[in-house]
């Protein structure tokens, strides 16, 4: 009984999704309840901080150009070398980056993470997978910038961090480095690769409807949210984009034709093993070795390789 269970659940949602394609009023609520989903905010406490790792740090919060509070840390070492300005990912927080806090601090470098709009305790109604994070990526480098005017600093974004830095290339472009990590290279095909994973499969068929639901929710058309159209904005900042050989969702393929959208110098890593969730932790010695080569270079403008691939080390 208990193996029909599944296949029977299974049978039954493909039926319930056969009628509401069929049917028009059905078909445009799913749709807008499938978009409302994907944009949904993702509120919540961070969980840990930077002091269970044994850091100090200091709460702060800053304001977007369009009115919304960002929650976000300040850790720094005792005689900080610079300052690295860190973006989470989507359905995340700052506590995303703490393992990257971590090694970052440890390493002598001030890190700086804030919680985009409508993640963690920082405002706002609903995520738009980068592009409206983009006024976040302004917000809180506006306050690096005022904090620590002569200082070395580097911006790392994490998938949808990663896309707002890209989004917001204008004013990333004027810090020294820019770390790239599990990029996607439109918000087209993030969808279609997590359909059968993240999502289930039969999203596919409300596919065309999500999409005109989802742009009538943000205000903007969902062609516009390809990073890959404004990465080479980021002109003369050296950018390290960093994958994993096992990540479906932004694969080494995708990370390579953004790597050659670059105008400017750029490296990219990709770490054995690794997927879309794992790649700071899957091989730690990889991506810490990787991402401080880079900052290092940076910081004394050596020329950047072109592409890595990091097993275990």
């Amino acid at each position: 009984m208990q193996s029909q269970q599944p296949k029977t659940s299974l049978w039954l949602t493909e039926l319930l999704a056969r009628v509401t394609v069929l049917s028009g009023v059905g078909y445009l609520l799913t749709c807008y309840t499938i978009s409302r989903w994907l944009t949904r905010p993702s509120r919540g406490r961070p969980h840990i901080t930077p002091a269970d790792l044994g850091f100090s740090y200091q709460d702060v919060t800053c304001c977007t150009a369009d009115g919304l509070l960002l929650s976000g840390w300040v850790v720094s070492p005792a005689q900080p070398r610079g300052t690295v300005v860190l973006f989470h990912g989507l359905r995340h927080n700052r506590v995303q980056t703490l393992p990257r806090i971590a090694f970052l601090t440890a390493a002598g470098y001030r890190c700086v993470a804030f919680d985009h709009r409508a993640h963690g305790l920082s405002t706002g109604r609903c995520c738009s997978f980068g592009y409206y994070e983009s006024r976040d990526v302004d917000a809180v480098l506006d306050y690096v910038a005022v904090r620590w005017p002569n200082e070395f600093r580097a911006a790392l974004g994490i998938s949808m961090g990663a896309a707002a830095l890209c989004f917001a290339a204008e004013r990333t472009r004027g810090f020294n480095a820019c770390v790239l990590e599990s990029l996607y290279y439109d918000v087209g095909s993030a969808f279609d690769n997590r359909i059968g994973t993240k999502f289930p499969a039969w999203f596919r068929r409300f596919s065309r409807g999500v999409i005109w639901a989802t742009e009538r929710r943000l205000g903007l058309k969902l062609s516009q949210v390809t990073p890959a159209d404004y990465i080479a904005n980021l002109s003369s900042t050296p950018v390290l984009l960093v994958t994993g050989t096992a990540d479906v969702h932004a694969s080494p393929e995708d990370t390579e034709r953004l790597r050659r959208c670059c105008t400017g110098p750029r490296e990219l890593v990709a770490i054995e093993g690794a997927d879309h969730t794992n790649v700071c932790t899957k091989n730690a010695a990889a991506y810490h070795k990787a991402v401080l080569e880079f900052l290092d270079g940076a910081s004394f403008g050596v020329k950047l390789s072109g592409v890595q691939s990091l097993a275990n080390l």
